[in-house]
């Protein structure tokens, strides 16, 4: 007499919470990436202003340095909130969008030479953080 047994197991994956716990980290290690922002675009007036003759120069480089740096903090701040929103009904709007903060946050640490490394890991962090909320969509609450 012989007794077959059959077990069932089902997987049930959730809702990750890695968005936001990726998007603290990202952000801590933003802040030094935001220094160098902040001195590059304070190098970028100095230089402007030591070879400029004109006046007007030296205002539109000030300005155009100034308009750079509080660009790369919005993008910092929105990452880190976007990644906040990695749970919601939206995430793979979130997700997008967060892609492409990571995006310009690469592209920004390579190409302020000093900011490569905090850059590169804040934009990977973010990356992946993105690609998370987009899967989150695809699971159940």
């Amino acid at each position: 007499m012989s007794v077959e047994t059959t077990v069932n197991i089902v997987a049930i994956k959730q809702k990750s919470n890695a968005p936001w716990i990726l998007g603290i980290i990202a952000f801590v290690t933003s802040l030094p990436n935001l220094l160098c922002a902040f001195l590059c675009a304070g190098a970028t007036t100095a230089v402007a202003a030591a070879a400029a003759e004109e006046e007007g120069a030296v205002e539109e480089a000030a300005s155009a340095a100034a308009g750079y740096f509080w660009l790369v903090v919005l993008v910092s701040i929105v990452c880190f909130i976007l990644s906040f929103m990695g749970k919601s009904k939206s995430s793979v709007v979130t997700g997008i969008l967060l892609i492409l903060g990571a995006l310009f946050i690469l592209v920004n640490g390579f190409i302020g030479l000093g900011s490569m490394l905090w850059g590169t890991v804040t934009g990977i962090l973010y990356l992946v953080a993105g690609i998370v909320s987009i899967l989150n969509q695809k699971r159940p609450a």
